[in-house]
């Protein structure tokens, strides 16, 4: 063999061995970011499911309130593990689109009955004299229940969905 063709094939075993060896750590490296996601999505959905069963707890007690009172009563609901998850903006990426946007509809859920509860305390602080006064606590009163309705009856659907994906992951 001359020295030409020497060269060639070690050139072509280094071209080679380096190919194979950037295959390699590309693959460790897709790998290291699956499972860091994974762990991420477990932490974050530990946290959301916590905030949401604490969340579900007190709609269960204050909802006979809103439907035997005709002021209801006035209550947190808390969205910071949720608001938290979405800061990093790769929040679907991690979960899956399919579960950010099932949690995301029962969050809304949530942020509406806080925004109405506001206008409802709110409302307890204006002169009743305002003209259509009764109608208006009436109608908070309604939206609220109604939206707590739908927010409890998804919460089980939610937390199976979260809980399937704490399991698989």
């Amino acid at each position: 063999m001359d020295l030409t063709t020497r060269i060639l094939v070690d050139v072509v075993g280094s071209l080679i061995g380096i190919f194979v060896g950037t295959l390699a750590a590309l693959a460790a490296d897709r790998y290291n970011e699956r499972r860091r996601n994974r762990r991420r999505a477990k932490i974050i959905l530990r946290s959301l499911a916590q905030e949401l069963n604490e969340n579900y707890e007190t709609l269960r007690s204050v909802k006979p309130t809103y439907q035997s009172k005709p002021w209801g009563k006035s209550f947190y609901i808390s969205t910071i593990s949720w608001e938290t998850a979405l800061s990093s903006g790769d929040l679907p990426e991690i979960i899956g689109f399919g579960l950010a946007d099932v949690i995301s509809a029962q969050y809304a859920l949530l942020v509406r009955i806080r925004y109405y509860v506001n206008l409802l305390t709110q409302l307890w602080f204006a002169p009743t004299e305002i003209q259509g006064y009764e109608e208006i606590r009436k109608g908070f009163r309604q939206v609220i229940v109604k939206t707590m309705n739908q927010a409890m009856s998804n919460h089980s659907e939610v937390m199976r969905l979260v809980g399937s994906v704490l399991k698989d992951g």
